[in-house]
Formats: structure tokens, C-alpha cells, sequence
């Protein structure tokens, strides 16, 4: 592979860029979603500025609220549609790896960079998930390259692209922001320590993101004193952290999981050998380590806003904005021997083969269509919902397969109980509750339902993404 000619590059990568895309695009075609998922896409369901009010009231940025609009003003409100909405920052990372990482790093660094971003742990599942994370990806990803263009050609064109891809990944993410903070942190202490002389050039791109950002600390500011609260993720204890940090080589099959460590161990071995012998102490293994170290600097930072905060906000979902860099640096170090390489792009396509299989399981185990049938016939204009079990999942999975059909009538979810039952009795309209697998009504549930003179009348089963559910009509 090292002796392949410019043009057979570049014609490789685009085969490559070709067939990865269509790997996550094969993922795509089902109505599956589950709570965050159905979140994002009932946001949108409104117009641009209703959009913009609802982006309000959560506490993310709205870049990627903003972009689920478009997409779906433009080609339908599909849930198809939806997810390739988050393909598509996937597939530029893709074009990222085929150009500018082949460009700097060599072909065999590109290869592996873009096999690993496809068919490593959390990218299939993330890259077709309808929430802002591959927006962050590709934008974090993104920045951490450029800082290294920065660093290696400090020309206009490579400071504007790391200054805007900075700024992009804060507005598509607060911890896509943290996972660029590191990029120019290391920045800081290149110019501080070897290169002083050029440190205008880390201001200046400092001074450019922060203009930038300025309208999106705006808006999260506005946001965080608006909401009257947020789900607390759980405290961050030892068990928790090291469970984050093997997160991105858990693919759910131990032996897998055991091959995903062992590249990564590979490459840092590579490294170390490498820097301990002084055979190899170039800018390329240093950037590379660098790029190891983002994902547990995020991870360390992470956990120590989760102690001082009263409520915590870190979860293991908010590392993969830093994955990229993680694989990028095993593809850096892994390409300087040429057996561990080809060793590595065996490994990565056998963890691949895992992923995709568990992902496609995912995906297309269970169909929504028969719950959309379902809805279609039996909900009418201004009918009530509630859920017994799994409040936040169900209201927000079940009224968005209404907003998908327009045929439909929208779905009203409404708590307490109580108060569901005075409202759909003033409006002479049906009220329908969901049971969620394993759940029962509670002794507060069931008053409610005698005290009233109510029943409920099993009138289907629910089985959807990660969910099962009976559905049921309250009756007199």
C-alpha cells in the first residue's frame, strides 16, 4: 500500500468513503426509536420557531434542533429521513479521514482511521441515532485534525478551519466543546514551551472561537435559567469510572471487547517502545498520544463536574464526541509497522462484523409500523395518554408515531392520572394508557380508576426498539 500512486489513493478512499456510507445509510430504513430519539424528533415537529421556543426549554445547544428542522422541512418528517440527518456528519468525517488525514498522516493511516470510525465500538449505534451526537463527532473530530494543521501549517485556511469546527462542536454540544478545549489546551503548551515567539497565532484563534461562540453561551446561559430543572445521571463512583473508561472498547461479546482493548494496547505499546528507545519521538506519535489522552481528559473533567454540581450531567454517551481522536491516534501509531497494521484492519473488520450484527439487531428486531397501524385506526381527535411505567420513555415514544402518520391525530400525554381522567371525561374523548413490561398500576393508579367508575380493556401489544408494552382504552 505504500507504493500506490497519488490518483490510486485518492480512488481507494472515495471506494472506501462509498461503501462505509452505505454501511451506516443500511441502518436507517426502520421507525424504531426510543426515548431521546423520539425527544429530538417531536421537538422538530413544529415550525422554525416553535423550534427555536422548545430549544429553549432543554438545556443543549440548538444547532443540531435546528438542522433535524431543515432536514426534514426539506425532504419529510420520516423518521428515514431523521436518521440520515445524523449519517451525514458521519460521512463527512469519512470525507475528513479520505482527505485531510491521508493527506498528512499517509494512505494506511487514512484506511484505518476511516475502517475504525466505521466498525468500531459506539459508532454504528451513535452515527444513525436521531440526537446530536455524530454532529459533535464529526465537529470535535474535526478540530483535533485542524489543531494538528495549525501546528504543522499555521496558514489562514487552517486556522479558520479550527476555528470553526471549534465553534461548531459548542453548538452542537457542551462536552463536544470540552473534547475541543483539550486541542487547544495542548496548543497552549506547544507555543508556551517550544515556540513562544508564535503564540499570537494560539490567541488568535482563541479570540476567533470566542467571538464566535458568544451567541451560543448567550443562548445556554438563557437556557440554564429557564429550566426549572434536569434528569440527574448517576453519580460517577469508581465502579462507574472504569466502566467509562473500557466504554469505547465494549462491544457486548467479551472476546470482541477483548480484541478492541488489545489494538489499542498495540498502539500504545508502539508508542511507548518507540519514545522509550528515542527511535521514534516525531510530532506525529506525540499528537497521536495526545489524541489517547482527550478521551480520558474529557472523562476526568467529566467526572469532577459530576461531584461539585448538585445535580450530575455526565454520562458515558457524552465521551463519544471524543472517539474519533481515541481511534485516530491507534491508526497513526499502528500504521508505523506494517504487520500490526494489516493485524489491526483484520481486527477492526472482525469487531466491524460484530457491531454491525448487534446494531442491524437493534435497528430492525422490532417494528414500529404495527403500533403506527394501530394508532392510525384507533385514535381520534383530542384522545388522552398516559403511562403506567416509564413516564419520560412512553410520553415521548408514543405521541411521536401520531406526529409521524398524518393521518393520525396527535396523541396528548398528560400526568398524573387524575388528572388524565378529569381531562379526557370534560372533553368526552377516549383515554389510553400503556403498561410498560414489568410494571403494574400502582395502589394510586388504581384507586383513581375504581373511585371513578373506570376499567381498562386490553386492546394491543406494543413491542418497539428497546420497549414492550400492553396498550389499553379506559372504559366505563
Amino acid at each position: 500500500m505504500n507504493n500506490i500512486s497519488s490518483n490510486s489513493e485518492k480512488k481507494l478512499t472515495v471506494i472506501l468513503t462509498v461503501v462505509l456510507s452505505c454501511v451506516f445509510l443500511s441502518l436507517v430504513w426502520n421507525n424504531n426509536v426510543w426515548m431521546d430519539e423520539a425527544f429530538s424528533a417531536s421537538l422538530v415537529n413544529t415550525d422554525f420557531a416553535g423550534v427555536i421556543k422548545r430549544s429553549m426549554a432543554d438545556t443543549l445547544p440548538p444547532l443540531y434542533n435546528i438542522f433535524l428542522k431543515l432536514m426534514t422541512s426539506v425532504f419529510g418528517y420520516t423518521t428515514y429521513v431523521m436518521k440520515i440527518t445524523s449519517v451525514i456528519p458521519m460521512i463527512l468525517t469519512l470525507i475528513l479521514g479520505a482527505v485531510t488525514v491521508r493527506k498528512r498522516f499517509g494512505i494506511k493511516t487514512a484506511v484505518l482511521f476511516m475502517l475504525s470510525i466505521t466498525f468500531m465500538p459506539l459508532v454504528l449505534y451513535y452515527g444513525v441515532e436521531i440526537r446530536m451526537y455524530s454532529l459533535g463527532f464529526f465537529f470535535a473530530t474535526a478540530s483535533g485534525v485542524y489543531a494538528y494543521e495549525v501546528f504543522s501549517d499555521p496558514s489562514k485556511k487552517n486556522m479558520a478551519l479550527f476555528v470553526i469546527f471549534s465553534v461548531l462542536a459548542g453548538y452542537s454540544h457542551h462536552f463536544a466543546f470540552i473534547t475541543v478545549a483539550f486541542a487547544y489546551l495542548y496548543l497552549l503548551l506547544y507555543y508556551f514551551f517550544y515556540d513562544r515567539k508564535n503564540i499570537k497565532i494560539w490567541f488568535k484563534c482563541l479570540g476567533g472561537t470566542f467571538v464566535l461562540y458568544i451567541p451560543c453561551l448567550i443562548v445556554t446561559l438563557r437556557q440554564f435559567s429557564m429550566v426549572s430543572g434536569y434528569f440527574s445521571m448517576p453519580d460517577v463512583d469508581l465502579k462507574l469510572f472504569v466502566q467509562y473508561m473500557i466504554y469505547p472498547y465494549t462491544v457486548g461479546i467479551t472476546p470482541v471487547s477483548v480484541l478492541c482493548i488489545l489494538v489499542m494496547a498495540a498502539a500504545l505499546i508502539v508508542f511507548a517502545s518507540g519514545y522509550i528507545t528515542g527511535k521514534d519521538r516525531g510530532c506525529d506519535s506525540v499528537f497521536a498520544i495526545l489524541c489517547f489522552s482527550v478521551y480520558y481528559g474529557v472523562l476526568i473533567f467529566g467526572t469532577i463536574i459530576s461531584k461539585i454540581m448538585s445535580a450530575n450531567i455526565f454520562v458515558d454517551r457524552y465521551l463519544f464526541f471524543s472517539v474519533g481522536l481515541l481511534w485516530l491516534s491507534a491508526a497513526i501509531l499502528l500504521t508505523k509497522n506494517n504487520k500490526l497494521f494489516y493485524a489491526a484492519v483484520a481486527a477492526v473488520v472482525i469487531i466491524g462484523v460484530s457491531e454491525y450484527v448487534i446494531e442491524f439487531k437493534t435497528e430492525y428486531g422490532n417494528s414500529a409500523d404495527e403500533e403506527i397501524l394501530f394508532l392510525r385506526e384507533n385514535i381520534k381527535e383530542g384522545d388522552i395518554y398516559y403511562s403506567i411505567g416509564g413516564h419520560e420513555e412512553m410520553q415521548n415514544c408514543i405521541p411521536f408515531y401520531t406526529y409521524l402518520d398524518a393521518a393520525t391525530p396527535d396523541l396528548t400525554f398528560i400526568h398524573p392520572l387524575k388528572e388524565a381522567v378529569k381531562t379526557a371525561s370534560d372533553n368526552k374523548t377516549t383515554l389510553w394508557i400503556t403498561v410498560l413490561d414489568g410494571y403494574d398500576p400502582t395502589d394510586e393508579e388504581s384507586q383513581v380508576l375504581r373511585e371513578n367508575g373506570l376499567s381498562m380493556e386490553k386492546m394491543a401489544d406494543f413491542e418497539f426498539d428497546r420497549y414492550r408494552c400492553e396498550m389499553y382504552k379506559v372504559t366505563r
